[in-house]
């Protein structure tokens, strides 16, 4: 008896030091994304201008991480912008007043960029992050004095916490340029992803910075592409460190960078999309299922922050046939898309003026949705120009209901459900 209960003791106590099931942890960020938009991401022609019209153009083309700089204004404000030298009034076509290259919170803010973008605080910038939930932030603050730069992570701290966001924090990537920095950001935040970059560090000594990385837990080195060497490169490599650099905008030297042994790259202008060119292209659709009627019928769906979406056109052609059965229109005076009940549905392959150019750029739906005259609410996107509708909203306000199947491969469709 006595055997049996140490026995048990036993076991419990070591169920409690190894668990039987021990939760996947989340893939780090650099897992999915070789590529980080520099400044935001270039839009139209123009680079580096760190605007609100960057950030949602690099997510609507399929960036996860986007790099943003910050400064502070004169009157102690943190903004997005690379700096308040006379170069950068220069390219963004800005103009020096009174001599000084002083900029206050609030001309910051009434003054276009490059005469047409938005800029942004970091409080504009964090809104953002709570939007884009899917989105990284790459912190690019410059400066390594220890009084600005707590100034400065101060402020993106209070900023998550005054929106009760902190979570966001957890998306953003902290870039130090000495090992002293990242002892000076621990106590203002624990932040939880970090990055080395080299920029500000004459004659690297790459065995101690992989070192100092591998024992602080900082698992990315970012490099100017001109210094990448292999030599250097599997000094940081073999202590299991991923190296970027920056800033690579020609598929040429990417594919060098590559080569050298570089995980990604940080870019103005090369797309998601353009992976396919060093053989990294992934298709974001996921092929799976809906089962109506008894009945699996395959599907593909798009995944975005989290959430799973169907093409109107699919979703239409799988249900036609059931007493949920409906057809789609376009009413282009008042920019909506009509759900009619009970029509037969027919494609003709172009009802949203698709343009399949399999980039999946993706953009938030600018239509109206009713359902037999009467306007509903469903979260939508435009995906090549095909609309994307939220699975289980459409469902809902088609009269079905949709839920996941328990393997996570798509999804059951009830028919019987009527409004």
């Amino acid at each position: 008896m006595i055997k049996t209960k140490c026995a048990m003791l036993f076991l419990t106590a070591a169920l409690l030091l190894f668990p039987i099931s021990v939760q996947a942890q989340a893939p780090k960020w650099y897992e999915q994304n070789r590529l980080v938009a520099h400044a935001l991401g270039a839009i139209e022609d123009k680079k580096e201008t760190n605007s609100k019209e960057a950030f949602i153009s690099s997510w609507e083309n399929g960036y996860k991480v986007l790099e943003a700089d910050f400064s502070l204004t004169s009157d102690g404000v943190l903004v997005v912008r690379h700096d308040f030298d006379q170069d950068s009034y220069y390219n963004l076509e800005q103009q020096v007043q009174n001599g000084s290259t002083d900029m206050t919170a609030s001309r910051f803010l009434n003054e276009k960029i490059n005469f047409k973008y938005t800029p942004l605080t970091a409080t504009q910038l964090f809104a953002l992050l709570a939007e884009y939930e899917d989105v990284y932030l790459v912190t690019d603050t410059k400066y390594t004095d220890t009084q600005r730069v707590q100034a400065e992570f101060s402020q993106m701290v209070n900023i998550a916490k005054n929106m009760g966001r902190e979570d966001i924090l957890n998306r953003v990537i902290v870039q130090i340029y000495n090992n002293e920095m990242l002892n000076t950001i621990k106590q203002i935040y624990p932040f939880e992803n970090w990055i080395y970059t080299l920029y500000q560090t004459p004659n690297p000594n790459y065995d101690e910075i992989a070192s100092f990385c591998a024992a602080n837990g900082i698992d990315v080195v970012t490099i100017n592409y001109e210094a990448v060497k292999r030599e250097n490169l599997q000094k940081l490599t073999a202590k299991g460190i991923k190296v970027y650099a920056h800033t690579v905008n020609r598929i040429l030297d990417f594919k060098a960078m590559l080569n050298a042994g570089c995980h990604g790259i940080y870019t103005d202008y090369i797309k998601p999309y353009d992976l396919d060119l060093v053989n990294m292209g992934k298709n974001p659709l996921w092929a799976g299922s809906l089962m109506i009627d008894q009945k699996n019928i395959g599907a593909n769906f798009y995944t975005i922050m989290e959430e799973d979406y169907i093409k109107l056109r699919d979703f239409a052609a799988i249900v036609a046939d059931s007493q949920n059965q409906f057809a789609v229109e376009y009413d282009s005076k008042t920019n909506t898309v009509q759900i009619i009940s009970g029509d037969v549905y027919t494609s003709i392959g172009n009802e949203m003026l698709l343009d399949a150019s399999q980039r999946y750029i993706t953009k938030k739906s600018p239509y109206n949705v009713a359902r037999d005259g009467q306007n509903v609410s469903i979260k939508g996107y435009v995906v090549d120009g095909d609309l994307y509708f939220h699975v289980t909203e459409l469902a809902e306000a088609l009269g079905m209901k949709a839920e996941k199947k328990p393997d996570g491969k798509g999804y059951i469709i009830t028919t019987t459900i009527q409004k």
